[in-house]
């Protein structure tokens, strides 16, 4: 849990995003200052930051300095979704496969991240919108569904289509070089966080890295938070930010009477998560991987995977005489799939920025020990690279997260949190609540962070708001099939749909 104490400059602050700003494109390329009232109370304000991931750490360093949110380009640019289409590798993949990939734009267009569009596409799984929009089975088995799995740890069959559209139109469809997702190219927690959460320290942050939030104390006259409870300490603070994740936040709410009376915050426990394991290989000899990542699939089951060659992505691992490996499984949190005949197939666009060896869905090897754990990530390495099968484990890492990642299921739209809550002082941030940014994964989650700060200095009216880079806008040939599409669905609303036919 993160403490933030306010600079001089830039007083720390919390509360609701102005609303113009929210739906301005333009406004969120400034720098807002929110004025405090020469009234208003002047001492040194206190948030309370529960996160230390990519949401937390975002709302922490607004609220001790500024950041910017960078973006990378890559490859010549194509219209989208052409790029997508021209520049990945899939050799066994015919054109023809490919090209039923473009009728899944009728919904990409359709879907527009608003309220409406959540709630008409989240009904369905995203299995039933490929099948309707006529996607091939061999694009749908050997791209979209790694892709799926990969990002949203379930097979298709599991996952909301209205989440699968969100992910594929930032990643995918929408322009090319959001996919072009750099590596870190070391641990992310030693290069990015560590370094990151000293920095916020010299500014103020207080990290109280082994306390675990388990409640909240409310204020009963105020209807505010006035407390986050960690076993039998209090922390009190004046804004509040739950930032660690959506299974820690069900746990609050389970230990609190007045969270579940709140139907917002009884809706969370409607939500699924799913268990990650994380592993990580290194083995006695160079092995050729020919590419750094990879995502996989089985042939005949909901069934995807990822690794990527860390000897060629870290810096550290360059020269040695070994191979590092981190691999990411995706896997029916019902049943265990059998070990087949898996592909790998060359994803930089399906990569997310971690450096953790991850398998999705990994209820059943829970109960496992180490070995079992290692003997059975081995033997996929061995289905795709030969290479491996000579070579023998001499270093292994496995961490195991239970209930660690949000489950988008079909259907769990409605019971999804906003950034801000009913509570004045409770803000919340993280990759699995509702926002309209349009980022996506981890990018998200950053924004939700910035977003929470934005809204703690709105809530204490002092301070500077964040300035977050919007999405770039749709390309001209897309906005202007929204535009149609638009007018066809307001004209279908009002004529019936039968009387566009001859009788």
């Amino acid at each position: 849990m993160c403490w933030c104490t306010p600079l001089a400059a830039a007083p720390v602050a919390g509360g609701r995003f102005p609303l113009p700003s929210l739906r301005s494109r333009h406004r969120r390329w400034r720098s807002v200052r929110a004025d405090a009232s020469p009234e208003a109370d002047t001492r040194r304000k206190k948030v309370a930051v529960a996160g230390a991931g990519w949401a937390g750490l975002a709302a922490a360093h607004h609220l001790v300095k500024q950041v910017e949110f960078p973006i990378f380009h890559d490859q010549p640019r194509l219209p989208a979704p052409f790029g997508m289409l021209a520049y990945p590798e899939f050799p066994s993949l015919p054109l023809i496969d490919r090209l039923t990939s473009v009728p899944v734009m009728t919904a990409v267009i359709d879907f527009d991240n608003t309220d409406t569009a959540w709630k008409k596409y989240d009904s369905m799984s995203a299995r039933e919108l490929f099948k309707m929009s006529g996607c091939s089975q061999k694009l749908y088995k050997e791209v979209f569904e790694p892709a799926i799995q990969a990002a949203l740890f379930a097979p298709g069959e599991q996952c909301s289509a209205a989440a699968t559209l969100g992910m594929l139109y930032y990643y995918m469809l929408s322009h090319q070089e959001n996919s072009d997702l750099l590596l870190c190219r070391g641990e992310v927690e030693d290069i990015i966080f560590s370094p990151w959460l000293k920095s916020l320290e010299l500014k103020g942050l207080t990290f109280l890295g082994s306390t675990v939030p388990t409640s909240l104390a409310i204020n009963k006259d105020t209807a505010c938070v006035s407390g986050i409870v960690c076993g039998e300490e209090v922390h009190e603070a004046d804004a509040f930010v739950l930032a660690s994740g959506l299974s820690p936040l069900q746990c609050i709410i389970k230990n609190s009477p007045f969270l579940q009376s709140q139907q917002e915050f009884a809706n969370l426990l409607h939500l699924s998560t799913i268990d990650v394991i994380s592993i990580k290989l290194w083995y006695d000899k160079k092995i050729t991987i020919p590419k750094a990542a990879n995502v996989c699939s089985g042939f005949d089951n909901p069934y995807g995977w990822t690794f990527f060659d860390l000897t060629s992505i870290y810096d550290d691992y360059t020269d040695e005489p070994t191979t590092v490996v981190e691999t990411e499984f995706v896997c029916s949190p019902k049943n265990k799939p059998p070990l087949q005949q898996i592909k790998a197939l060359s994803s930089r666009m399906y990569l997310t920025l971690t450096n953790l060896l991850l398998q999705y869905n990994a209820s059943h090897l829970l109960p496992l020990n180490d070995e079992q754990i290692v003997s059975e990530a081995s033997s996929h390495l061995i289905k795709c690279i030969q290479d491996f099968e000579g070579a023998t484990v001499i270093q292994q890492m496995v961490r195991r997260s239970p209930k660690s990642t949000m489950h988008f299921l079909p259907g769990s739209y409605k019971y999804t949190l906003r950034g801000s809550t009913t509570l004045p002082n409770l803000f919340v941030a993280g990759d699995w609540i509702v926002n309209r940014h349009g980022s996506f994964s981890k990018e998200k989650a950053y924004v939700t962070g910035l977003e929470a700060a934005n809204r703690v200095v709105d809530y204490l009216g002092d301070g500077d708001f964040a300035k977050i880079i919007a999405v770039e806008g749709d390309e001209p040939h897309i906005e202007t099939a929204r535009s149609i599409n638009r007018s066809v669905n307001e004209l279908k609303t009002q004529i019936p749909f039968s009387e566009f036919f001859l009788q």
